[in-house]
């Protein structure tokens, strides 16, 4: 579809803010490249503190201590377990402050309590997309409400350092689940809204490798204090930066113009590409004015209540959510359950993590060139597959002393990087299935769908760490499954993107259904 031809009226050009964009400011220059930088360090951000519990709650190894001092002179080896022992036979390896597991001694009996962070973290994470995620398509704007996320997620970071118990931690800890929960969301959203439709899959790989940089940045961290800081230093490492994110480098981007039209600030709109105009060696002519649709909605409404009041957005957000519960599910349950896969934590996290940069470049070329529908349907049924290859891996005919578990690895590996890349071109997909004026509510529904999966995900792992067979059972099957939904979706390759609900529903009725 060529791009809508600008209107003239007495006032001058009306042209929509995608024709403004391709036309005048260019699709993508400097000034995109500099929002874009800029903004995607927040995703750096958000995975360090999703991900630091693989380490600051991992259970660190003991060692004995060879102390005579068991009336039935109990002996203390390798194979001992410390449930079993007199406490005074065996000590944490790298002292007490290694991790929150040895510090507070959840273990044994209080096993369970290792994993109410985890559980609170994702449940602030919860509530933040229900209460922040609005907020960046009503009154606050995306700028803003990711400079308040930023803070919130440093301030509750800093402040865990200090927790005196597990429950305190648990509390704080979903302090930082509200901050970051649609930080992701609002860094897509206020990227891709600047840049035109061709440029969408290489801004989406730049904010996704920024996420991959600060999950990547963690093992690292990790190994390299695990014998001289304890794992409340990490959580001021990784706080400090956030903390100063908002104040020195937020203020220097640009507000979405979009969110502005429909805000009706259309001057504001208008400067604001004016000077990325400038700054790509452009002239946005002074004669142009924006082609606005906000009077067309009713803007009183919530953009939520709008999504859930129209019956092809509500089907439509309703299966993207069912895909994304699957996402959720794999993309953060994995890198938590790496641990039962007997094999060296830092390597696992590290692969991991690193499976994110091709994962980040395939989806990259997916969004260029493929039908989203048809992507997302391939690479979940090729991460369930890999998960079934774990489990065939996982059964006691395949779990030899000879075995190095390099197998298993591999296909843990596969299956992430399938569901990462598919949870990529899951975000491009969502955020053009639905307008501007709603845009960021969608995609935070999304983000909690697959929010609810990470909530899941925690159980699957503990299943885990007794049946490896269970846990990759249920990855597979759950993302498989998720991923059929997408067969309801409508595809929306070379789209353009649009305003408001209404105006949506009319051009879609007008274009060519696409298979």
């Amino acid at each position: 579809m060529d791009l809508e031809e600008p209107r003239h009226s007495d006032n001058g050009e009306c042209c929509s803010v995608d024709g403004i964009i391709e036309t005048y400011v260019g699709g993508f220059g400097r000034a995109q490249l500099f929002q874009v930088a800029i903004v995607a360090l927040a995703l750096a951000f958000d995975s360090q503190h999703t991900f630091v519990t693989i380490f600051t709650d991992a259970q660190p190894p003991w060692r004995c201590t060879n102390a005579n001092t068991s009336p039935e002179k109990e002996i203390c080896t390798a194979q001992s377990s410390i449930c079993e022992m007199d406490p005074r036979l065996w000590e944490w390896e790298g002292g007490r402050e290694a991790s929150v597991i040895s510090e507070w001694n959840l273990v044994c009996a209080d096993t369970i309590k290792a994993g109410f962070p985890a559980l609170f973290f994702f449940m602030g994470s919860l509530l933040g997309f229900i209460i922040l995620g609005p907020l960046a398509d009503s009154w606050l704007g995306r700028k803003k409400t990711l400079m308040l996320s930023s803070v919130i997620l440093s301030v509750s970071g800093i402040a865990t350092a200090a927790s005196p118990n597990v429950w305190i931690y648990s509390i704080l800890r979903a302090f930082s689940g509200f901050g970051r929960a649609s930080m992701g969301t609002y860094c897509l959203v206020l990227s891709t809204e600047l840049v035109g439709r061709k440029w969408r899959g290489l801004v989406g790989f730049l904010v996704f490798f920024s996420f991959t940089l600060g999950f990547l940045s963690l093992p690292t961290l990790a190994y390299f204090t695990r014998n001289h800081y304890s794992w409340r230093s990490t959580y001021v490492y990784i706080s400090i930066l956030p903390l100063a994110y908002p104040l020195l480098l937020l203020p220097l981007v640009w507000e979405s113009p979009r969110w502005l039209l429909l805000r009706g600030k259309s001057k504001e709109a208008l400067q604001c590409l004016r000077e990325m105009a400038e700054l790509n060696g452009k002239v946005l002519p002074e004669h142009v004015i924006i082609e606005d649709s906000s009077s067309t909605e009713n803007q009183t409404d919530s953009a939520l209540s709008r999504l859930w009041t129209t019956k092809w957005a509500r089907i439509r957000l309703m299966l993207t959510m069912a895909v994304g519960f699957g996402m959720g599910l794999i993309y953060y349950g994995m890198p938590f359950g790496v641990g039962s896969l007997h094999f060296n934590l830092y390597l696992s996290v590290t692969f991991n993590a690193l499976s994110e940069i091709p994962a980040a470049i395939i989806s990259t070329v997916l969004v260029a060139n493929a039908p989203r529908r048809r992507a997302i349907l391939v690479l979940t049924i090729m991460s369930g597959m890999f998960c079934f290859v774990c489990v065939v891996y996982s059964m006691d005919s395949f779990n030899t002393e000879k075995s190095t578990n390099w197998e298993q690895m591999g296909a843990e590996l596969g299956a992430f990087l399938s569901a990462v890349t598919a949870f990529n071109v899951l975000l491009i997909y969502c955020l053009e299935m639905f307008p501007s004026s709603v845009r960021n509510s969608a995609m935070s529904m999304m983000r909690q769908a697959a929010n609810v999966g990470a909530i899941v995900s925690p159980v699957v792992v503990v299943i885990g760490r007794s049946n490896t067979v269970v846990s990759f059972g249920l990855f597979g099957i759950g993302i498989i499954v998720s991923g059929l939904f997408a067969l309801g979706l409508p595809e929306t390759q070379d789209r353009p993107l649009y305003d408001t609900l209404e105006n949506q529903e009319c051009e879609e009725a007008l274009l060519p259904q696409k298979n």
